[in-house]
């Protein structure tokens, strides 16, 4: 059976998205589903991924054999975790290759050419790709080690505000504080009931409201601070020595560019496309060798 349609999936610490595309029509079906992070919650990421797959053959009533799939997917780093999704997901693709959520962020940013791409979602990461077409990672090593400019580490560095306060003061002050205390709890018990539970997606959940409260918080303020030189920091480790392009993309792009320093807002440049178009991209050239009907 011939490949006839392309599959990219891009799966992250907060959601998945997929799109599927005819490649003879080019009509094209797109659906949403949970959060994928292979390391963060295999069981999750694996149900979240075979939904979206499941959604989008039956719209479109075709066969996975048919199908030349991309899935970029953030926890992809760890080949052990790759292999195991590879051997539980219930499909039969032509063709199937599973690559981190930055080789798919690379690729869509410019259009598959050399680019420098840092991604801000729930974790964070740093990827190059020069003009010999050599690829580099930098960072995206997870939440409990690195991640810094992510959304979950921009809520640890608020969640850590709160526990100082209740250090100090036995309870929240600041207008920071008290919005975390109101999402995690109010007292030590129910804070470490929250803590004991919590996920990077949960921490990631606070980061929103604290760009709310940048202009009328000077705690929300000085946390912002810290989330802008992490990710400056991660601007100049990904970029190196080259003269790339730089693109900034992912849910925190937009409102933590706002906040750099003009001489780092000057570097970026838009996004041709985001990290599912890269998917798409990827799957294409993965099938290009092979003659559809």
């Amino acid at each position: 059976m011939s490949i006839q349609y392309i599959l990219g999936l891009d799966g992250g610490g907060t959601k998945t998205v997929a799109r599927l595309v005819n490649l003879r029509t080019s009509m094209q079906w797109q659906v949403n589903a949970g959060a994928t992070s292979l390391s963060n919650d295999y069981s999750l990421a694996l149900s979240s991924i075979t939904d979206a797959c499941e959604q989008l053959l039956a719209e479109a009533g075709c066969n996975a054999e048919q199908v030349s799939a991309v899935f970029g997917v953030a926890g992809a780093g760890d080949k052990s975790l790759v292999v195991k999704l590879q051997r539980d997901l219930p499909f039969n693709f032509a063709q199937l290759k599973v690559v981190s959520d930055a080789k798919t962020s690379l690729y869509g940013a410019n259009a598959g050419q050399p680019v420098a791409v840092v991604a801000l979602g729930t974790g964070s990461v740093g990827m190059r790709m020069d003009e010999s077409r050599t690829e580099k990672m930098i960072g995206g090593w997870g939440f409990c080690i690195g991640d810094e400019g992510g959304g979950a580490k921009l809520g640890y560095l608020a969640v850590q505000k709160l526990l100082l306060e209740m250090d100090l003061n036995g309870v929240a002050k600041s207008t920071l504080s008290l919005y975390i205390a109101s999402q995690i709890g109010y007292s030590r018990h129910s804070i470490l009931q929250w803590l004991a539970l919590a996920k990077p997606a949960d921490f990631a959940k606070l980061a929103p409201h604290i760009f709310s409260l940048k202009d009328d918080c000077v705690v929300a303020l000085e946390v912002l601070t810290a989330h802008v030189t992490m990710i400056e920091k991660l601007i100049k480790r990904t970029c190196g020595s080259s003269n790339l392009p730089l693109v900034l993309m992912g849910g925190l792009a937009e409102p933590s560019q706002a906040l750099l320093s003009e001489t780092y807002r000057n570097l970026i440049m838009p996004s041709k496309g985001n990290s599912l178009d890269g998917a798409c991209l990827l799957a294409k050239q993965l099938c290009s060798p092979v003659i559809t009907n």
